[in-house]
């Protein structure tokens, strides 16, 4: 008989053994406790040490606040890393395509890291914490992103990543989450694979219009210094033309208003003396000379001359 009760004892120490472990929790210096009663929050606690709950009544929720939780964007883990076989991700292409400025399309992946500062909040005031981080990250990204031109999206994910920490704490605020950002990361902003090439190309024949436009501004560097040159050279010239041909003419008009003064004062004479003095001026340069006279008595009468050294 007594075996028989010693085996009748036996649940009911196992339920009093089951119910007394689950009777007390043991927080560390970072830990929060959140405590439920009736499956509605009770209290919070916050101080280190042994700690009991009532059991089947009240439930507890204990929160590290110095964890940093790392929470991806664009992408999710399959297979943590091992000793033996490297990570594997994949890849949310609802989250990772957004649009820059220009309407062109990118391939973003994020990591968000937060504290929990506030555990009951974090625990009661949202229904989906991670999702509600997401939804606010996807809204600030965008509205950062869209402002962005392609090429600096592209070189510039931290600058960019700096600017979104900021925004998204104020939106995550407003929220009530209970949290506090510690970081945020891009850790991939590339092209699609389907615009890869296209980008290539793109590429190519701006880095040629580079090329040719350096090019010409060498040419331009070279040519227009030799060109002013030319044309400062040309110009003196033209200057220097135009001094000695006004010169001349004035004194072309000197020498002809003197002519005209002694024809005026004497003209048969002054019309012998120019007449003589053209003839000098051609016969001086004539090698064969004919002299003819004409008195009409039809008897032709010339005299040839062939003077020597232009005589």
């Amino acid at each position: 008989m007594k075996q028989k009760k010693w085996l009748l004892l036996i649940p009911l120490i196992i339920v009093v053994a089951a119910t007394f472990m689950n009777s007390y929790y043991m927080l560390d210096n970072a830990e929060q406790a959140v405590v439920e009663r009736f499956g509605k929050l009770h209290t919070v606690i916050t101080e280190a040490g042994l700690h009991f709950k009532i059991p089947f009544i009240e439930s507890v929720n204990v929160v590290n606040s110095n964890e940093v939780i790392s929470l991806q964007y664009g992408y999710r883990p399959e297979q943590e890393p091992s000793t033996t076989s490297p990570a594997f991700y994949r890849d949310v292409e609802s989250e990772a395509i957004v649009l820059t400025s220009g309407s062109y399309l990118i391939n973003i992946g994020a990591v968000i890291q937060y504290r929990i500062t506030d555990p009951a909040a974090y625990i009661y005031n949202v229904d989906d914490q991670e999702g509600t981080i997401r939804l606010a990250f996807e809204s600030v990204l965008r509205s950062n992103i869209q402002n962005q031109d392609l090429d600096n999206a592209l070189i510039n994910k931290d600058s960019i990543a700096k600017e979104i920490l900021p925004d998204l704490a104020r939106k995550l605020a407003k929220y009530d989450l209970g949290i506090s950002i510690v970081e945020v990361r891009l850790t991939d902003v590339l092209l699609p694979e389907a615009v890869q090439y296209a980008y290539d190309d793109v590429n190519i024949a701006s880095n040629e219009k580079d090329s040719y436009k350096s090019q010409a501004e060498k040419y331009s560097n070279e040519m227009l210094p030799k060109a002013r040159a030319e044309a400062y050279q040309m110009i003196q010239q033209a200057e220097a033309y135009k001094a000695e041909k006004v010169a001349q003419a004035r004194g072309d008009v000197l020498n002809f208003n003197q002519v005209y003064e002694k024809y005026q004062l004497a003209q048969d004479i002054t019309k012998t003396r120019l007449y003589i003095e053209t003839m000098e001026s051609i016969l001086s340069r004539v090698e064969n000379k004919y002299i003819i006279d004409l008195d009409g008595d039809d008897v032709l009468k010339f005299l040839p001359l062939e003077l020597k050294g232009g005589q």
